[in-house]
């Protein structure tokens, strides 16, 4: 076989792989590697921690889901990497991997849940940058909400205000956008989930949770792609296990 034939087998094997791995991601999520024991360190809610859970869920990863209190918090900050939650701990070693994002990318490599085509890639890049967008709209309000430096009665003025802003146009705008990019899909960037699905759920259960005042449970009703694909979502067998374990 002379070089130049070696060299297009190798090229067309590798194809081969990454259209398998996009096709069967269960059969090949981590191009060859053996998935890592994997401890997830968070407080006991939701947070920026759900969207990994929920990507190593879908993968059929498990993990430690270890929850910090409160009260333990005060210990633990300074002995953080960055002073912040969520940490990642890999195969027992005591060095932990911080940033949400970060760890949200690496559940997808080891899952599949990433594709390794670099162009649906950047749908689902694309599609997690827009639910940052809204969250950053959102962010102000909440934010808000922690300042001491504000009186009771104008820190609530202030977030209804700010709310009731949302509520009539960022919200529905960036609802509208998903809405749009769902399409005739099940999902939002195609026919099967991604991180960017496990990311946006997260969203959905947040903003309907009836927890943020001045924003109303029903807000995605108007939007039945989103509405199904949320229910989609949270039938899938191993989130629902997980959404409907005792707490």
């Amino acid at each position: 076989m002379s070089a130049v034939n070696f060299a297009l087998g190798a090229l067309a094997g590798a194809a081969a792989t990454a259209v398998a791995a996009d096709a069967y991601p269960s059969m090949m999520p981590t191009l060859g590697l053996n998935r890592p024991q994997i401890e997830l360190k968070y407080f006991d809610f939701a947070g920026a921690a759900e969207k990994v859970r929920f990507t190593l869920l879908m993968g059929g990863v498990s993990f430690k889901d270890t929850r910090v209190s409160f009260k333990e918090w005060a210990e633990l900050k300074p002995t953080t990497k960055y002073g912040q939650l969520p940490e990642m701990y890999l195969n027992g070693e005591t060095k932990p991997y911080a940033q949400s994002g970060a760890m949200l990318r690496f559940a997808g490599a080891i899952t599949g849940l990433v594709p390794k085509d670099p162009i649906k890639a950047l749908s689902v890049d694309e599609a997690i940058g827009l639910d940052e967008d809204l969250r950053r709209e959102m962010r102000p309000s909440i934010v808000i909400s922690y300042d001491q430096t504000i009186k009771p009665k104008e820190k609530a003025r202030k977030i209804k205000e700010l709310r009731e802003k949302l509520v009539a146009d960022q919200i529905p705008k960036f609802l509208s956008h998903f809405e749009q990019m769902l399409g005739n899909s099940d999902y939002l960037c195609g026919s099967s989930p991604t991180i960017a699905d496990a990311q946006f759920l997260v969203t959905c259960r947040w903003l309907g949770s009836g927890v943020l005042d001045h924003i109303p449970a029903d807000i995605m009703s108007k939007y039945p792609k989103i509405t199904a694909f949320r229910e989609r979502m949270e039938t899938t067998p191993e989130i629902a296990a997980y959404l409907n374990k005792p707490k």
